[in-house]
């Protein structure tokens, strides 16, 4: 930026180069161009000043499409940088070459010595913005530009400035003009030297800090030309040109594009102390004693001491306004080191507050962690890390109790969850008052407690089960009611196992015995229970497998009218022959298969194998066929529907089957359920499906039943017909026996005498008028093809005779 070429810039080529290389061919074929140019010009002066004006334009596209492509277009700093290269490009090249030079018109001449000092303002106003983002105190950067600008300004006067303007003939306005814009350069290079000391290693900023400086050497080489009274040389237009190719190139760099490289400054670094202690101390000594020292024939004018003085005043003044907005950044710093230490240490005693309430709550999320919420007791976890413990030390192996309430269930259903809550924790709170240091005490789940005892013998762990047994029974006040329970306890001691889940299990098979031992029991496990429920299991097991392996079979047992020894009915009775193994007996499948609810699919083949075989005994003979029924077979939702669908599906009337039921699977259940199941009954009676009751006179409210439920035929238990040969009982049980038959005969049921074994008992039951028995006396149960037989030959009529 000059008076002739002070917008002088590169170009290379036609076309600026793209791309992350594109800076660095810029610069080579730039530079290249910049070298030769005003070389040329003299020579060519066509060629080279058209070089010289390309170079100019290209170089100010280069800078307008750097700033563009890193988006910075929008930030003053750039803007101004870029103006400033379009006004330097006006007034060098169209200005001052085009209108002054060529065209010889003085007004051009005029516009272009305007848009210098523009030029240069601009591009001053676009550091000194581009200073002030790195932040710090607003001034800061000024400052220390002019302290560097008053620090090299002084030898420069002194070598350059005061003897170029003592050699010039007179102190013209292109002198003063030359003079103001070096000062300018060396402030805007002290801003640019700043931002470098402050940390800004960009390589743009790099760029952009030698463009400035290599202009500050033009302006000082025209200022030479100046004083001289000759127009520009090859020296200031190459660095002009110079300038130019750098500001583009910085431009262009990729690192633009990341200008937060420029740090925030420090209060102070070892570069700018160093900087500006040799530019306080050096400048002025530099600037008074070379001269003296190396003598001159010129003489030191008032001019230059005032100059120099003048100098060292302001540098003096700039350091003190430096140094007070270091104390003040300092000062504020501390405050605010002040501040962050109140608020660290507030923050402190919070964090030690908090620390606390957690170090609280993780207390409670362990003690929740490991605790019945209900009871209080520990939970399953910690039972069963007590129980693995116990049982790391073998030689003493330890005892475990399980505890599972009895009618529990009752008082949830009749009284409601916050009734049998409550009593849990009644429960909880006399169990822990029995339980000894080093016992484990847990509620495992719903009713059913355990409790580990390390190392107790058999005896220690009966005697504590005792205890509880009788703890528990022990009437309970619940919400102004009474309630009473009974505790079944299964027992392990004495009996070494491998782990927790072997104790477990050896312990609930002593409490499932003590279940099945009519509850409010304690029952010691013992080694056979293992095997036996191994048993259970195998058994369980091919049960599942019997119908699909065709283990199944029906035998029947006649019902015979004892007046006419006729065959009236034959009762199917199931039979298990496993493949390869020895038939199981009825009383030990029968109960496995209510147990697991294979009953269902059982009950449903026996009733479709006794209507096929019932359809022709039937038709032939006008026997009927009699199946026993389960509770859990009555309590499925389709039974009745499946019992009609295989009556239809046999082509069977309904009045030739009979279902068999016990009271006992009435009395087993809630009064709810009975009426539920007394309506499925009624519902099969209704389409003509004969019910028997089975072992009537057992139970202690079989009279009251026949009031409700639909009955046909009374089937009397075997008890009654052994004990009539008894000399003991004879005379009651006869009376027993009459007067059920008379009641059937009142209520017009059919009554059925079951074990019949002898002729005695035959003619006794005859003599007083019962109709109907079957036993061993007349067959036992046996396949379908021998009733066959037998309905074809009646034997049973000469027995009767």
């Amino acid at each position: 930026m000059s008076q002739t070429s002070p917008g002088a810039v590169r170009a290379a080529g036609s076309r600026l180069v793209r791309g992350p290389y594109g800076w660095l061919a810029y610069l080579v074929v730039g530079g290249l161009l910049t070298l030769a140019a005003p070389l040329l010009a003299p020579v060519f002066p066509g060629p080279g000043v058209a070089i010289l004006a390309l170079l100019q334009l290209a170089s100010v596209t280069a800078i307008i499409v750097g700033v563009r492509r890193h988006g910075l277009s929008g930030q003053w700093h750039w803007r101004l940088i870029a103006a400033a290269a379009v006004v330097s490009y006006v007034e060098g090249v169209l200005l001052e070459g085009l209108g002054w030079f060529w065209l010889q018109i003085p007004a051009f001449l005029v516009l272009s010595q305007i848009g210098t000092p523009i030029a240069y303002g601009l591009a001053l106003a676009g550091l000194v913005l581009l200073g002030l983002r790195t932040g710090g105190a607003r001034w800061a950067g000024l400052l220390d530009g002019g302290i560097i600008t008053i620090g090299v300004g002084m030898p420069l006067w002194t070598f350059l400035i005061d003897p170029a303007m003592d050699r010039a003939e007179t102190l013209t306005s292109g002198v003063f003009l030359a003079t103001a814009v070096l000062c300018v350069d060396l402030l805007m290079l002290g801003v640019l030297v700043r931002m470098v000391f402050d940390g800004g290693r960009a390589p743009w900023l790099t760029l952009i800090t030698a463009s400035f400086a290599v202009l500050l050497v033009g302006d000082g080489a025209h200022l030479l030309d100046q004083a001289a009274g000759r127009d520009a040389g090859v020296p200031a237009m190459t660095a002009w040109l110079g300038w130019a190719l750098l500001t583009g190139c910085a431009a262009l760099h990729p690192s633009l594009a990341n200008t937060a490289q420029i740090r925030p400054p420090a209060i102070t670094s070892r570069a700018r102390v160093t900087t500006f202690l040799a530019v306080t101390l050096l400048s002025p000594l530099v600037s008074c004693l070379v001269p003296l020292i190396f003598g001159t024939d010129e003489v030191v004018s008032l001019r230059d001491y005032v100059a120099i003085i003048l100098m060292t005043v302001l540098l003096a003044v700039l350091l003190v306004l430096r140094l007070t907005i270091v104390a003040r950044v300092a000062e504020a710093r501390a405050v605010a080191m002040d501040t962050q230490a109140e608020q660290l240490i507030a923050q402190t005693a919070k964090l030690t507050v908090a620390l606390h309430k957690q170090e609280q709550l993780q207390r409670q999320l362990t003690h929740r962690a490991s605790r019945d919420p209900l009871t209080g007791l520990a939970n399953r976890t910690v039972f069963n890390e007590a129980l693995q413990e116990a049982l790391t030390r073998p030689e003493t192996p330890p005892a475990l109790l399980l505890l599972d309430l009895d009618g529990f269930k009752d008082v949830n259903d009749t009284f409601g969850h916050s009734v049998g809550d409550e009593l849990l924790a009644q429960v909880g709170r006399r169990l822990r008052g029995i339980i000894t240091a080093g016992n484990t005490l847990a509620r495992l789940g719903g009713d059913e407690f355990a409790i580990v005892m390390p190392g107790a013998a058999t005896a220690t762990a009966t005697a504590v089960a005792q205890r509880i047994r009788n703890s528990l029974q022990v009437p309970y006040q619940v919400g102004g009611r009474e309630l009473h329970l009974t505790t079944s306890i299964g027992v392990l001691a004495g009996t070494p196992v491998s782990n927790a889940s072997e104790a477990l299990r050896d312990a609930d098979m002593a409490l499932y015995a003590a279940k099945n031992a009519g509850k409010n029991q304690v029952t010691v496990f013992d080694p056979d229970m293992r095997a036996a429920r191994l048993e259970h299991s195998r058994l369980t097991t091919g049960l599942r497998h019997a119908i699909s392996r065709q283990e199944l079979t029906l035998n029947y047992q006649p019902v015979v009218d004892l007046n006419t020894g006729g065959i009236t009915a034959v009762e199917a009775l199931l039979r298990w022959n496993p493949t390869g193994d020895k038939p199981v007996r009825p009383d030990v499948f029968i109960p496995i298969a209510e147990e697991t609810g294979l009953i269902i699919p059982i009950g449903l083949w026996v009733l479709e194998q006794a209507c096929a075989d019932a359809r022709r005994w039937y038709e032939q003979y006008g026997v009927y066929v009699t199946v026993n029924v389960s509770g859990r077979q009555l309590r499925d939702e389709s039974f009745s529907e499946a019992v009609l669908a295989v009556l239809r599906r046999h082509e069977l009337p309904e009045q030739a089957l009979v279902l068999e039921i016990t009271e006992s699977m009435l009395l087993a259940t809630t009064s709810a359920e009975t009426q539920r199941l007394i309506s499925v009954l009624a519902k099969l009676r209704e389409h003509g499906v004969r019910i028997a009751l089975d072992d009537f006179g057992t139970g202690y409210s079989s009279l009251a039943y026949l009031r409700t439920l639909p009955v046909d035929i009374l089937k009397i238990d075997r008890s009654f017909t052994t004990a009539l040969t008894d000399v003991d009982h004879r005379q009651r049980t006869r009376a027993f026996t009459k007067a059920i038959v008379e009641l059937s005969a009142s209520l017009d049921l059919r009554t059925v005498v079951e074990g019949v074994e002898s002729d005695d008992q035959a003619s006794m039951l005859q003599q007083m008028g019962c109709p109907l028995a079957q036993g061993y006396l007349f067959s036992p149960p046996t396949p379908a093809a021998r009733i066959d037989d037998f309905l074809r030959i009646a034997p049973w009529q000469e027995a009767a005779a």
